[in-house]
């Protein structure tokens, strides 16, 4: 059985979820587990969310399900180029809008999101979001792979040796992640864009293309400036597999670590972001460059639901109305989703660094307006 490494209070797993990285770790060839602080039971698949394994020579290609290459990038602007708070009466609708053109299938479901958020140094946008239909395409092709390979090897099996794997397959893998990168890098641009448009940053004006949520950004680089307006993107990726020669990184909802590179996790909709950086340290090493992708939900989806309906009293209720205003629907009501990812269903964000001391706090940052899932 391969050690456990708990970068986060074993005794708060969900006894389903424990039960699946348990026999998780019991697998042939894996030979060191993570869970991390916002681990959590899934139910399609035998791994849990909030998870990070390695391997030795054999890949389980199936573990990320259909939402291979989900990441989270941001995009930092220095506040002396912010010329005034963002007005949601004014403009919310028009950015809500504008987000569903920046792409070709819109952020997805869950809890993905585009967000504005802000620090006092700077403002961020920051996005959420995977592959989409080029993730569940992959995920076909890991399907067949392991189909492949269990006919050759006359046995079902759900891994594969990594000398099974064609060089086009690694390629193609490799390329789906950039996709989502350059998915995430259009989001982010295309909403400086918009912000700079709608006068709310610093920038030449006349030179923004007038077409520009149909221009594709990919090309711009993870520092520069965008029609006259310096910024800064970092990008990180939580749903994933590393392919190398030997040891082989297996990622299910839990943030890779770069070195020197700042990754988000996401804390709820109505409270905004951690910046974090690993330290260079060997408890980094043994977290499998690794860390958790959320502050983890404290109450399910339904319980969220239930919590909003018979546990917050009606004035709490209101306040979230008067803050969110611009979510509300004709009825005055939060659709399902939104309501599913306010900070009350979310765990408190000290057990992030109570559980994972190999990370240091760069900023925290609060929510301006956000955008949830969208389905084009």
């Amino acid at each position: 059985m391969a050690s456990i490494g708990f970068y986060c209070d074993p005794n708060s797993i969900e006894e389903n979820a424990l039960e699946q990285l348990q026999q998780y770790a019991q697998r042939e060839y894996v030979q060191n587990i993570c869970a991390f602080t916002d681990i959590h039971y899934c139910a399609e698949k035998a791994l849990p969310v909030g998870v990070a394994f390695s391997t030795q020579d054999y890949i389980y290609p199936l573990i990320t399900g259909k939402d291979i290459g989900c990441g989270v990038m941001y995009l930092k602007i220095d506040k002396k180029y912010w010329l005034k708070h963002f007005d949601k009466n004014e403009h919310f609708r028009a950015l809500n809008f504008a987000h569903t053109k920046m792409t070709d299938d819109g952020l997805g479901g869950g809890n993905h999101f585009l967000s504005i958020e802000e620090d006092d140094q700077a403002v961020f946008i920051i996005c959420h979001t995977g592959t989409r239909d080029r993730g569940i395409a992959l995920y076909q092709q890991c399907i067949q792979l392991t189909r492949d390979y269990s006919r050759e090897a006359g046995t079902i099996a759900d891994h594969i040796h990594i000398d099974f794997l064609k060089e086009d397959f690694i390629q193609y893998y490799n390329a789906t992640l950039l996709f989502g990168y350059e998915r995430r890098k259009n989001f982010c641009l295309k909403t400086l864009a918009f912000l700079q448009n709608a006068n709310y940053v610093k920038s030449n004006k006349a030179m923004i293309a007038k077409d520009y949520l149909e221009v594709n950004f990919k090309q711009h680089g993870d520092q520069g400036e965008l029609y006259g307006t310096p910024y800064q993107l970092e990008d990180s990726v939580h749903n994933h597999i590393r392919f190398s020669k030997g040891n082989v990184i297996h990622r299910k909802g839990s943030t890779e670590l770069n070195p020197g590179k700042t990754v988000v996790i996401p804390l709820s909709m109505s409270r905004g972001s951690l910046l974090v950086q690993a330290l260079n340290s060997s408890a980094t090493e043994d977290a499998l460059q690794s860390c958790a992708h959320g502050a983890g939900r404290r109450l399910s989806r339904f319980d969220a639901m239930k919590y909003w309906k018979t546990v917050l009293k009606e004035k709490q209720r209101k306040e979230f109305r008067q803050q969110f205003s611009e979510l509300l629907n004709k009825s005055g009501e939060f659709p399902q989703g939104y309501i599913q990812e306010f900070d009350f269903a979310y765990k408190d964000a000290t057990d992030i660094f109570k559980y994972q001391p190999h990370l240091k706090k760069v900023t925290t940052t609060t929510p301006v307006v956000t955008i949830k899932y969208s389905e084009i």
